[in-house]
């Protein structure tokens, strides 16, 4: 035999009240069935709304049981068509009942426990009516069966507890025969007195166990409208997936943590009699589901630590703390006593081994009768101030993590807090049984569905995600946005790494996917973005970050390819929110040194990482080899070299025999200068490239403070069209080849080279000798000099690619597969 168990989503209309019956027909031809069914999805917070109203002495009431009235009429009308009239006399009935008792409640003003359980059981009776008498007028004779005559309670009268001897006597001698299926109502029963209480919000999942214990069933099937139990709420964890099998330990756990699939007491009586519990979508009943059983059977051949995670979005933190509560004993005692006098149910317990604190968590409705039980209990110690004022935190989550298998097993703790640390999520209390199947902790409700998705990606996932957040659309946006497209299915076969972008912005525009852009389509998001933003100039980048920090995701990343001084400004509040940032801006590093200071000290305060390796030599590792000699006890005595693709490709070509003039104009069109050139002849780029190299020594530079020499002539300074300004630069090609063949006639040659050496930096034209590395470079080719106690006769040299937007998008990705090995 089993019991079935249909909710109100299973049996919300005609169409799905059909396809129950098909599947009880299916399976009462092979063996003795008993349904249970709950009310009409929605009715029960229909008829809640209304009773409600009622005890307001609300007029409007009757306009909600009008659409209840309307709601079931609809169905029963679809389900017997021409047997309607035959059905109509009980249907009126059981309406006519239900309004009187509102028409009751509204005289008095006032609803009482006993009389709004009395209004929810018409629900039940409702539905267990249409669905019996369907499945008989459709060929399967059976018979409704009002549980308030098997299931014994207390007086309480919403979620009364059971009289499980009475209710197994009761239920035996009622089915001692099964001529006609039963359809059982659930949710309800009766006290005593015969006045009517219910099991609590889902508790038709109760009923139907308490039926399953006792009738000895074979299994108990609790169809539901999702294929099971789920490895986290599929709604907020997209990722998430179905659990084949878990123990009933597992699903006692999850269900009394917030997962809503199944009542927190139905696993109670089928554990104790050892009989298996299935979830099945009545909506796809060929999935398997989730089959919930025995401990050790399960456990073969089970990878993995954790089962699921579960979450309550909606606590509060109370906490009873004072140094006058160490090492007296009953004060938890009295707490937990005081707390269940008033019936308030504990979530979650937290107590400091120092015995100084206690917090609990609670239900947001609970919390001023709660404080004032407390502060009434503890009076006289608050009054001598031995424990202090009961303190209240608001807007928290209760996420638990749960599996047999973390019993024993070193090291889930430390991978669970890690990665709740590397996203930047706040703990603010812990709480771990001594059987270790179960660590839950509080957080910010903000931080909820981050939580969760971190966690699972940790512990469910073999493909780890960040999510890449762009701003700016130009030259290197373009190329890294190319690169991620081209590379990230080798990244996900190869490093199980999955690299998102989920936004861009430009002075026009932002877009945001959480999803993903499709990097094949990304142009057209961007031209969509430049017609429906209501931002413009600064306030975009303002509202961009905004964004960023209210999407919350795990693994995030913001990746500046402007060369904007507001991006810039942004760092310290990125970090501070714990987002991580790679930047191909010179601006904040190289900026004044209050704004280097505050990207620094909130990096140093974060857990965010913060990169910018692309501010110095675009693609060559220059900040990371500088940082590697620092950290690992070298003493850095000079760095000189060329940090300049665009001046190093000039006087490359120079040396070859060029003109000044020409050569510049070639570099223009080759696309190796800025749109006016005379930003990269001044050597104000350079400037800020050996300023940041500066400040990594630790010296306190300004840009003021760097000796740069500029290269535009002071004919052509001031206003002017680059067509003009390379027009007029020819006025100095004689001087330049002067220099190289003044300084060819001594065995050297002209460059453009830094040096920073004594805390002091300097920048312009100096004779190099012609063996000198400076001298032997190509192209746009840069080149470091690192002269250090350990390399001082043969100083260390990096050298490569300075310039070009792919070189440059190659370090930024670099730099963001960094942060993704941090991060996951």
């Amino acid at each position: 035999m089993k019991i079935f168990k249909f909710g109100g989503s299973s049996i919300a209309s005609a169409t799905k009240i059909g396809n129950v019956a098909g599947i009880i027909r299916k399976e009462s031809s092979r063996t003795s069935l008993v349904v249970v069914v709950s009310a009409i999805g929605k009715v029960t917070d229909m008829l809640a709304e209304t009773a409600v109203l009622a005890g307001k002495g609300d007029a409007e009431y009757r306009e909600k049981l009008d659409g209840i009235a309307a709601l079931h009429g609809v169905i029963v009308r679809e389900l017997f068509r021409e047997a309607a009239s035959a059905e109509e006399p009980w249907f009126q009935e059981l309406l006519s009942e239900l309004t009187d008792v509102l028409h009751g409640v509204f005289l008095l003003r006032e609803l009482s426990d006993k009389s709004l359980a009395l209004v929810l059981s018409y629900g039940e009776r409702l539905s267990c009516r249409i669905v019996s008498r369907y499945l008989h007028v459709s060929g399967t004779p059976s018979e409704c069966v009002d549980a308030r005559s098997l299931i014994v309670t207390d007086e309480h009268h919403c979620y009364a507890k059971v009289d499980r001897l009475a209710t197994g006597k009761r239920i035996r001698e009622r089915f001692t025969r099964f001529d006609s299926l039963p359809v059982v109502t659930g949710f309800i029963a009766a006290a005593p007195d015969g006045s009517v209480t219910n099991l609590g919000r889902g508790g038709s999942d109760f009923t139907a166990t308490i039926l399953g214990a006792a009738l000895h069933a074979g299994e108990v099937w609790i169809w539901t409208d999702v294929d099971g139990f789920y490895s986290a709420d599929p709604k907020r964890v997209p990722d998430a997936r179905v659990i084949p099998e878990i123990s009933y330990e597992e699903a006692l756990e999850l269900s009394h943590a917030g997962a809503k699939v199944l009542h927190p007491l139905a696993v109670q009586p089928v554990m104790k009699a050892g009989i298996p519990l299935l979830i099945k979508n009545s909506f796809n009943p060929d999935s398997s589901g989730t089959k919930i059983g025995n401990q050790s059977v399960l456990q073969e051949g089970r990878t993995g630590t954790v089962t699921g995670l579960t979450s309550i979005n909606h606590v509060v933190l109370l906490s009873l703390s004072g140094s006058g509560m160490a090492g007296v004993p009953g004060t938890a005692s009295r707490l937990f006593t005081c707390l269940a006098r008033h019936s308030i149910n504990i979530i979650f317990i937290s107590q400091a081994s120092s015995e100084q604190s206690i917090s609990v968590a609670i239900m947001p409705a609970q919390t001023t009768m709660a404080k004032k039980a407390l502060e009434e209990e503890f009076v006289r110690e608050i009054e001598e101030r031995r424990i202090d004022p009961v303190s209240i935190r608001r807007n928290l989550a209760m996420v638990a993590v749960v599996g047999t298998k973390m019993s024993g097993h070193p090291g889930v703790s430390a991978q669970l807090f890690e990665t709740l640390g590397k996203n930047g999520i706040n703990v603010i209390a812990v709480a771990q049984g001594a059987n270790e199947m179960n660590i839950s902790f509080v957080i910010g409700s903000g931080d909820e569905d981050k939580a969760l998705n971190c966690i699972h990606e940790s512990f469910f996932l073999s493909m780890r995600k960040v999510h890449v957040f762009i701003a700016g659309t130009g030259t290197i946006a373009k190329s890294l946005i190319n690169q991620i497209r081209e590379h990230r299915s080798t990244l996900q076969k190869e490093l199980s790494l999955d690299v998102a972008v989920c936004g861009l912005a430009n002075t026009r525009g932002i877009v945001i996917d959480s999803g993903g852009i499709d990097l094949d389509r990304w142009h057209e998001a961007v031209h969509a973005m430049h017609e429906k933003s209501p931002f413009s100039g600064s306030a975009r980048i303002h509202e961009y970050i905004r964004m960023i920090k209210e999407e919350n995701m795990h693994n995030t990343i913001v990746v500046d390819c402007t060369a904007s001084r507001q991006v810039a400004e942004k760092y310290p509040e990125l970090l501070q929110a714990d987002i991580s940032i790679v930047t191909a801006n010179k601006l904040g590093m190289a900026g004044p040194w209050d704004l280097y200071r505050r990207i620094m000290d909130a990096q140093r305060s974060s857990n965010a990482k913060f990169l910018y390796e692309t501010n110095v030599g675009a693609g060559l590792p220059i900040i990371s080899t500088l940082n590697d000699l620092k950290n690992s006890g070298d003493k850095i005595v000079c760095i000189e070299g060329v940090l300049s693709g665009t001046l190093s490709f000039i006087f490359n070509e120079l040396r070859k025999g060029g003109r000044f003039s020409e050569i510049v104009r070639k570099a223009k069109e080759a696309g190796y200068t800025e749109p006016d050139p005379r930003d990269d002849l001044s050597g104000a780029d350079f400037a800020r490239k050996l300023l940041i190299l500066g400040r990594e020594l630790g010296y306190r530079l300004e840009y003021a403070d760097v000796e740069c020499q500029s290269l535009v002539p002071d004919s052509c300074r001031g206003e002017m069209t680059p067509v003009e300004f390379l027009d007029r630069l020819s006025g100095i090609d004689d001087w330049y080849a002067a220099e190289i063949d003044s300084a060819a006639s001594e065995g050297m040659s002209i460059a453009y080279t830094g040096e920073l050496k004594d805390g002091k930096a300097k920048v312009g034209l100096k004779r190099v000798p012609l063996e000198s590395p400076v001298a032997g470079l190509n192209g746009t080719e840069n080149l470091v000099v690192f002269t250090t106690d350990r390399y001082l006769t043969t100083p260390l040299v990096v050298k490569g690619p300075g310039a070009g937007g792919e070189v440059t998008a190659g370090g930024v990705f670099a730099d963001i597969l960094r942060i993704a090995s941090y991060l996951v």
